[in-house]
């Protein structure tokens, strides 16, 4: 795994994308997320977003905001909709995900994506 520094000097590059990438049957993601679940070993993290994406709590929601909140080796998934309203929580009891910062995706058109690639 990547040091913390060498993961944000790389996602801040993150501007758009030049091609979508199709991991589940129904959800694309950016270069920037695909680049942020190899270098954090962070595929689980896209696996429960599109799990929420699919449950009931969201549907009809256009924008969705996932923020996962680090506390030392456990986290919180928040899903919020635009307006910042929480719209779920998810306990994650264990992590390694190194950004201590944590990580925000947005979610709209069925793209998942870093806010620098909104």
């Amino acid at each position: 795994m990547e040091t913390p520094e060498t993961i944000r000097a790389t996602l801040a590059q993150a501007y758009g994308t030049t091609q979508y990438w199709k991991i589940y049957p129904d959800l694309l993601i950016t270069d920037g997320v695909k680049l942020m679940a190899e270098m954090c070993n962070a595929y689980w993290l896209l696996q429960d977003a599109f799990i929420w994406l699919h449950s009931d709590k969201l549907k009809g929601e256009e924008f969705i905001v996932f923020k996962l909140i680090l506390n030392e080796h456990s986290a919180l998934l928040s899903i919020e909709d635009s307006n910042y309203n929480v719209l779920a929580k998810q306990d994650i009891p264990f992590t390694d995900f190194p950004l201590q910062e944590g990580i925000t995706m947005y979610w709209c058109d069925n793209v998942l994506m870093l806010p620098t690639e909104y």
